[in-house]
This record gives C-alpha cells, sequence and structure tokens, in this order.
C-alpha cells in the first residue's frame, strides 16, 4: 500500500478533499439515530447514509483496547453506525478454542487448536458463564463504549450465529452433525444459550441494536439443516433479545447465500458481498423492503493505483442502485491492507453524493 502515499497520489487525494469540501452542500444535518431508523426503514434521508468498520488486532484483547481503537476510528472516520468489531473467535476461545495471531487480510484471531476434534468431543461441551471470559470482556468493552458515544451515534454489538460458533469450536461440525444429529442437536442448546444471553447483555450494556453474522447460511447446509441449524436458533435468539427500540442487521458471509430465506428472519436489514455475489443491491431491494447495507468492495481496493478510481467506483456504484435503503458499508470488514489514506478518499466520497 505505499504506492498510495507517493507524492503524485498525495496531489490527487487533496485536489479530491478540496473538490470535497468546494461542493459540499450547507444546511442541518440529519441526526445519526434519525438518519438510520430511516434508512432501515427504506425512507428517503437527508444525506447518504453509512457504516465502516475493521478488525483492530492486538487492541481487540482488552476491552480498554478495543474501546480506544473504537473511539478513535470513528473520530477519524464519523460512520453513522458504530459496529463494535470484537476478536474474530473471541466466543470460541471460551469454549476451548486455543487462539493464535491474526489473518493478515480481515484481522481475525486465528484458532491454532480446535477443542471438538472426534465426535464424542462434543459430550465435554459445558455451560459458559458469559459474564467472564472473552464473553464478558465484550460486555464490558461495550458498557465502556456506551459511555462514551451514548445518545451521539447508533452502536450494534457483533454476534455470531450459534452454528457459527458451533464450527468454530468443531472444524468438522457438519459431518459430526449427520453422523449423530440427536447428540450434536442436544449440545448445541449450550451454545445457542450462551449466544442468546451474549445478545441480551450486550443491549442490556448499552448496544443499540445487533450486527448478526453467519457463515453458513448458504448451500454448504442442506435446505433442512440450513432451516434446523441456522435459521431456527437465529429466530429464538432474535426474538428473545432485540425489542422494539432497537434493531437488527444480519450479515451472510460468503458467495451465494439464502437472501430469499433470511429475509423471513425478524431483521431490520442485511449486509452481504453485494460486490462479489448474488443479489446485487437492486435485485436485492426487490426482494427485501429493510436496509441494505453494502456498496463497498474494499477487497477490490487492494489492486487500485490511482486513488480517483475507489471515489468513482462508489458514485457509480450509488447511482446505479437508484433507490432508497441503502447504507453504504463493506460487504464483511474492510481488509487491513487499505490504507487510513483510502478509506478516508471513500469516506469523503460518500459525503459528497448528491441525494
Amino acid at each position: 500500500m505505499e504506492k498510495f502515499f507517493k507524492d503524485s497520489n498525495e496531489i490527487i487525494y487533496n485536489n479530491i478533499i478540496l473538490n470535497f469540501k468546494n461542493n459540499r452542500t450547507k444546511g442541518k444535518v440529519m441526526d445519526k439515530f434519525d438518519l438510520i431508523k430511516k434508512a432501515l426503514k427504506a425512507e428517503p434521508t437527508e444525506k447518504v447514509p453509512y457504516a465502516i468498520w475493521k478488525h483492530f488486532p492486538e487492541y481487540d484483547k482488552s476491552p480498554e483496547g478495543l474501546l480506544k481503537a473504537q473511539m478513535e476510528f470513528q473520530t477519524k472516520f464519523d460512520s453513522d453506525i458504530m459496529k463494535i468489531s470484537i476478536s474474530g473467535r473471541a466466543f470460541a476461545n471460551d469454549f476451548g478454542a486455543e487462539l493464535g495471531g491474526y489473518d493478515p487480510d480481515s484481522g481475525s484471531r486465528i484458532c491454532v487448536k480446535y477443542p471438538i476434534k472426534r465426535l464424542e468431543d462434543w459430550e465435554n461441551v459445558k455451560t459458559v458463564d458469559i459474564t467472564t471470559g472473552e464473553f464478558g470482556n465484550q460486555i464490558i468493552a461495550m458498557k465502556l463504549i456506551h459511555q462514551q458515544v451514548n445518545g451521539k451515534i447508533p452502536t450494534m454489538m457483533t454476534v455470531f450465529s450459534p452454528f457459527m460458533v458451533a464450527s468454530q469450536i468443531d472444524p468438522n461440525m457438519i459431518l459430526h452433525y449427520r453422523e449423530d444429529p440427536q447428540l450434536i442437536g442436544e449440545q448445541f442448546k449450550v451454545v445457542i444459550t450462551a449466544m442468546t444471553d451474549f445478545a441480551k447483555a450486550s443491549l442490556d450494556a448499552g448496544a443499540d441494536g445487533l450486527f448478526l453474522a453467519t457463515q453458513h447460511f448458504n448451500n454448504k447446509l442442506t435446505e433442512n439443516e440450513r432451516m434446523e441449524l441456522e435459521f431456527v436458533p437465529m429466530k429464538s435468539l432474535i426474538k428473545k433479545t432485540v425489542k422494539k427500540n432497537n434493531f437488527l442487521v444480519l450479515h451472510l458471509h460468503g458467495d451465494d447465500p439464502d437472501f430469499n430465506l433470511a429475509t423471513k428472519l425478524p431483521i431490520n436489514a442485511i449486509n452481504w458481498h453485494d460486490q462479489q455475489t448474488k443479489p446485487n443491491l437492486s435485485e436485492a431491494r426487490k426482494i427485501f423492503k429493510g436496509g441494505l447495507l453494502g456498496g463497498l468492495n474494499a477487497e477490490s481496493w487492494k489492486d487500485i493505483s490511482n486513488p480517483e478510481e475507489v471515489s468513482s467506483m462508489i458514485s457509480s456504484i450509488y447511482k446505479n442502485f437508484n433507490s432508497t435503503g441503502l447504507i453504504l458499508a463493506p460487504g464483511c470488514v474492510i481488509p487491513q491492507f487499505v490504507s487510513d489514506f483510502i478509506i478516508e478518499i471513500a469516506v469523503n466520497t460518500i459525503k459528497n453524493l448528491k441525494k
């Protein structure tokens, strides 16, 4: 990414920023809560909303570190929603997974030792106390962040689907379930309970909403398995935790998500890799009437040599969507290789978009 900091590109960047300042419309700025509330209902908004997030390697090892990283990122880029980017495998850690370093691209923690290797190991899965360990650390982080941003910006705590957590402690979860659905089904309830309790505790700690992520809402599972292992547990979690004053964003990770089934969950918005897989934003708008989070294909920015390309790409995507209810956001996380320099260009491009 050093090429982004060459003198020629600094000149391009300064010109872009100067144009934004000269062209930016003046007037009353819509409150972030009101802005997001309208966007989630696909109602017209006075400005284009955006939500950007990334992982914070090393900082996410403690509540205080995560607080510092989140607040610095928010101060720098002024996102309209703050997604709390917890350690990628924090929940698996409390179920016995041993974590190592970080994936160099995503910034998520890497699992180096799984607690479940054989089917019989599921018998050892025990109830966890979500007020302690890594579960507890994330709740503390949420409380600290809430104290800093209460009333200023909507926050959403990251929660993984129970099946996603189960697959992080058992890499052969699907095969084991097919081998003994009764054993796995019974022990799986422990994970479901933990994630439901964590979701509720996060909202009690001050989160305005939840970012519920899953990596298996696709053809990795059969239709029946998708219902039993993903849809039903997530629907139960949502109904038991999310209240009228909260919101829920569902993140569908990976290729070819079952978008139609996802829309049957009690959710306010969907986030997926819209620039890399079906449906595209316009197709999604026809299927789902709530909020759509997407449009920023940050993974592709690695290969861009001219910063102006990022700006033109975002402008084109937004113009082609030509509808309401879009919150510009990455399909997953902004990769670690994307510099603050480029993120700032993306943000200022969004702020200059015409409604």
